[in-house]
């Protein structure tokens, strides 16, 4: 039996979408959890048949097709995507950026050019969540980007800047905001893993009270925090509108060149434009 290797962001916010595959009884379906970046690369190199993978790094060639309808997506705060600053940001120099990150990279450097017109240095690392803004090199930076479930925990000291990314790019381009969608490594593939992604994202929603019983347990966060997470900062569906602002981070990445121009993302965007277009309208 060939078994379909698919990634899962190893973040809480990945979990109403893999509910069904982390708890469904496919032997055909054997499952690879890895941060962000690592399940692109993964993808890319052709160890894994599909992955919940950064938006941006679709943009960049990975993968050749996209499932309709699913994504880690926001429109206002997101509450896991934070940046830190300690000096105005017309003023920063240099900042730390996870290593784990790539959507989130791509983001804030659209955000600084085009809010602030200035654009530092970009340093990866691994975050320390008692020091957050120190670097590799022992060498501390002005700003730092924080992701994932180490964003939700960390607390900030007052003298901080903090800005929520997801507050900060809605309030900018007055779009919702697309991270993460799931990609295969062609678009017949993707097709045939639709009904199996959508099935699992529809067993998370009907199970979502026992996920966030379970993210409080294991976590030990606030469970006011963990229910507003994923019921209000997160949205799972790629609708019209989530389309919509994915085209335009397409759009600002490829003018800023943080990605290639490709005519095979600009189809396969347009492709997820008219699905979910059709599906608005076949629902009303």
């Amino acid at each position: 039996m060939n078994r379909i290797r698919i990634g899962v962001i190893d973040f809480a916010n990945a979990l109403p979408l893999a509910w069904g595959l982390v708890h469904g009884d496919r032997a055909d379906v054997e499952l690879v959890h890895a941060r962000p970046g690592v399940l692109a690369d993964r993808l890319r190199f052709g160890e894994l048949d599909a992955a919940l993978i950064p938006a941006v790094e679709f943009f960049r060639g990975v993968g050749a097709g996209v499932v309709p309808g699913l994504c880690i997506g926001s429109r206002g705060p997101v509450a896991s995507i934070r940046f830190l600053a300690r000096r105005p940001l017309p003023e920063i120099d240099r900042v730390l950026v996870d290593r784990g990150s790539r959507t989130s990279v791509a983001m804030l450097r659209l955000l600084l050019e085009r809010a602030h017109r200035c654009s530092p240095d970009f340093h990866t690392y691994r975050p320390d969540p008692s020091r957050p803004f120190l670097g590799p090199d022992g060498e501390e930076a002005d700003a730092a980007l924080v992701i994932g479930d180490l964003a939700l925990e960390l607390r900030p000291d007052p003298a901080w800047t903090d800005i929520d990314l997801g507050d900060w790019w809605e309030g900018t381009f007055h779009r919702p905001f697309v991270y993460a969608v799931w990609a295969a490594r062609s678009e017949e593939q993707a097709a045939e893993l639709t009904e199996l992604l959508q099935e699992s994202h529809r067993d998370g929603e009907r199970e979502l009270p026992l996920i966030c019983e379970e993210v409080t347990a294991r976590k030990g966060w606030p469970e006011l925090l963990v229910h507003e997470y994923f019921t209000r900062n997160i949205r799972y569906r790629l609708d019209d509108d989530a389309v919509a602002g994915l085209r335009l981070f397409h759009r600002l990445c490829v003018e800023s060149y943080l990605a290639p121009r490709r005519e095979a993302v600009t189809h396969a965007l347009e492709a997820l434009a008219a699905g979910a277009h059709a599906l608005g309208h076949a629902s009303l």
